[in-house]
């Protein structure tokens, strides 16, 4: 098998291209899960995200995207097939905002974004979803914007993590796992710095990934491990 590799795309108004394409690509049970949305935002992020995930697939896997179909796993997790058989990709998709993020990997992934729109007493939400040793990161920042920037970033880690889990994340859940700074080698999540929020992949060891476009603002790639909540030194 070939090595593992993770493609990662976070575009701007994606839902242009898919507009241009018409709506034939959708399969039935997407044109009925259009048909229920109602608000424009959330149309154009559906049809940019199930149509990205085709464009990237196909170009990785040489297909025409518009005979990949969209399904997904028993876990809830989105997968993409061809004629009705599992195509060899994970997906995982992630909006906030104006953006997509989207990730595609020969293992199981999850990928979160976050853009914060509003101020929030980000120890507050971290007392309630963090564990104690998160709580004091996010305690230690030196001002607001920088709470909100650990806090977003530890978020967005947990996200990324259930999503590649397909456990989803609860409040109980979230205060159970910690994610740890990690060299690259070693890591099996990254995060990046995206405007004042964050943006977060995880993966497995190992994986290879390259960035195709870039979220506003997006800093250096930091590697992190997950474990258990105490189990690690604590690494500010």
């Amino acid at each position: 098998m070939p090595e593992a590799r993770i493609g990662l795309l976070a575009v701007v108004d994606a839902a242009a291209e898919a507009d241009a394409q018409g709506l034939g690509w959708l399969t039935d049970a997407e044109q009925r899960r259009l048909q229920a949305i109602t608000a424009p935002a959330r149309r154009a992020s559906f049809l940019a995200g199930h149509w990205q995930a085709r464009r990237q697939a196909g170009q990785w896997l040489g297909l025409a995207p518009d005979r990949i179909e969209w399904a997904t796993d028993a876990q809830g997790r989105p997968r993409l097939c061809l004629a009705g058989e599992a195509l060899p990709l994970h997906l995982s998709l992630s909006h906030s905002g104006d953006w997509l993020a989207l990730v595609l990997a020969e293992v199981p992934v999850g990928i979160d974004l976050e853009l914060p729109r509003r101020a929030r007493d980000w120890e507050a939400l971290a007392r309630f979803a963090f564990a104690p040793e998160e709580c004091r990161r996010v305690q230690a920042a030196p001002d607001e914007a920088a709470r909100a920037a650990v806090f977003h970033r530890l978020w967005a880690l947990k996200e990324a993590q259930a999503k590649r889990s397909g456990a989803g994340l609860g409040a109980r859940a979230a205060r159970t796992v910690c994610a740890h700074p990690a060299q690259a080698a070693d890591a099996e999540a990254w995060s990046w710095s995206c405007g004042d929020g964050a943006l977060a992949l995880a993966a497995a060891p190992g994986v290879c990934w390259t960035l195709e476009g870039a979220g506003p603002g997006m800093g250096v790639a930091a590697g992190w491990r997950y474990a258990p909540a105490m189990a690690a030194p604590i690494q500010d």
